[in-house]
């Protein structure tokens, strides 16, 4: 029986592998893809769930870094290098004013700026538990959330009104600070150098503070219409006194705060010539005994300044008495906005009410 199945099987002719021809070919190339695409499809389905279980995880990873700086700056209040840099990329509300967003960024420059100063050259401890030492660090908090706002607010009306602050008025700016006085000023370097120790800021954050302080006051003589009226009868009075060595000035000071209540008098005592008052002082040092000069804005820019040296001495002292016509306009407005509940802060705030410095204080 096994012979005769033996040569059977050799009987049986060999099956011939098919010729492929022009015409089979796309025939036999689809039979040999087939049988290949079952191993594909799994691998191809793998890749589909690596590709989506890697997207979530990113989201996940996104959503819960957003939460954590949410947390962080608007709950938290943190005010670190790190998250101050994450308001600086991206422009995070802190406040609105009169509908405009205040940027997070510009309240934690401000606030930074202040709690550098009180840190290392007032030697303040931010975590001591000693009496009055939480209220520092709380009125500068809220004293920079005002700057802030009011900085926002002066932009808007800057939009509106076409005002605008170049480079070179920064720099003038910039010069005129590092300038102790007529002969001699302070480099670049060293007053960068000052700004990074005492105030943390570095050239280009104290370039944008600055810009910042000009717009401001270049707004609030512009929409000071009250002001401008006050300073241009004062000059009319002086006009009228037939010269300016003639002037009786205390005599005129009281007559117009006898017309505009919001005329302030008052005289320097002995101060140098280079004193830093924002430039009135070098104004009146550039005066003779008697002689009157005026308006005068200063560096400072809060109000029109008409001056008169009372006298000299052979120190580098002078004493003068200058009439001030204040801005008011401005800072009236914005307490306006903020009786309006038109600012709203989207951080709690310390229950303390810090007035807002002009620029020479800051």
């Amino acid at each position: 029986m096994k012979k005769l199945t033996s040569k059977l099987k050799r009987n049986k002719p060999a099956k011939k592998p098919e010729r492929i021809t022009n015409a089979t070919v796309a025939e036999h190339r689809e039979r040999i893809l087939a049988g290949a695409r079952k191993f594909a499809y799994p691998i191809q389905y793998t890749r589909q769930q690596l590709v989506l279980i890697a997207t979530g995880i990113g989201l996940a990873v996104v959503l819960l870094f957003v939460a954590f700086s949410w947390y962080q700056l608007y709950r938290a209040q943190t005010t670190g290098q790190f998250f101050y840099r994450i308001t600086q990329l991206v422009p995070l509300p802190v406040a609105k004013v009169d509908d405009e967003l205040v940027r997070y960024s510009d309240y934690l420059l401000e606030y930074r700026s202040n709690e550098t100063y009180l840190t290392t050259v007032e030697n303040i401890d931010k975590n001591s538990k000693e009496d009055g030492v939480q209220e520092q660090f709380d009125y500068i908090r809220v004293q920079a959330m005002q700057k802030a706002v009011a900085n926002t607010y002066a932009q808007k009306i800057a939009n509106e009104r076409g005002i605008e602050i170049t480079d070179d008025q920064v720099t003038a700016a910039i010069e005129r600070t590092r300038r102790v006085n007529s002969s001699q000023e302070i480099s670049e370097a060293a007053y960068n150098r000052t700004l990074e120790q005492y105030y943390g800021q570095s050239p280009d954050e104290g370039r944008y503070v600055m810009k910042q302080s000009l717009l401001r006051q270049e707004v609030s003589y512009a929409i000071d219409e009250r002001a401008q009226s006050v300073a241009d009868a004062v000059e009319k009075r002086i006009s009228a006194a037939n010269g300016d060595s003639a002037v009786d000035f205390e005599k005129l000071a009281a007559d117009m705060q006898g017309e505009y209540a919001e005329v302030q008098q008052a005289t320097s005592g002995w101060v140098r010539e280079n004193n830093p008052d924002g430039g009135i002082a070098a104004a009146a040092a550039a005066l003779d005994k008697g002689q009157v000069a005026g308006p005068i804005k200063p560096f400072s820019g809060d109000g029109y300044y008409f001056i008169q040296l009372i006298d000299r001495n052979q120190n580098g002292e002078i004493n003068y008495a200058h009439i001030k016509v204040p801005l008011l306009v401005f800072a009236e407005q914005v307490a306006a906005l903020q009786q309006d509940g038109k600012i709203e802060h989207y951080i709690a705030m310390p229950d303390v009410q810090p007035q807002l410095q002009s620029d020479d204080e800051n």
